[in-house]
């Protein structure tokens, strides 16, 4: 299944960014884990106040999932760059700047271009 059939599936779930960045993760990963998948739900909607984007704040866990030690020295900070550079900020609000209809256009892309740039990082 490629990745846009997978990321689909996420939304059959009714998985939001931070469930689908952990379980498409974990399954590269060869682990599951339905209590974190579904642990993930609490980042929903940047914490359901358009705070921390849930998919910045899942790649993070996956990344210490992944490997805590890597993830600890460098690749927390290099993922956090380089979403800051990509989406101009941390927060869901600083991400949609206000409009509505970015969670329709951007987000999606967001969620996809974040999960490519893990399997950077999680793939052996």
């Amino acid at each position: 299944m490629d990745t846009k059939e997978r990321l689909f599936e996420q939304k059959i779930k009714n998985h939001c960014c931070s469930q689908t960045i952990m379980e498409l993760c974990l399954e590269d990963l060869g682990k599951e884990n339905e209590d974190l998948v579904q642990a993930m739900a609490a980042f929903c909607n940047g914490i359901g106040r358009g705070k921390i984007c849930g998919t910045l704040a899942a790649a993070i866990a996956v990344l210490h999932v992944a490997n805590p030690k890597e993830a600890a020295a460098s690749w927390q900070e290099e993922v956090m760059d380089w979403f800051l550079d990509h989406y101009g900020g941390y927060d869901c609000e600083e991400i949609i700047q206000g409009n509505e209809m970015q969670k329709i256009t951007l987000c999606p892309v967001l969620v996809e271009e974040t999960y490519a740039l893990l399997r950077e990082y999680i793939q052996p």
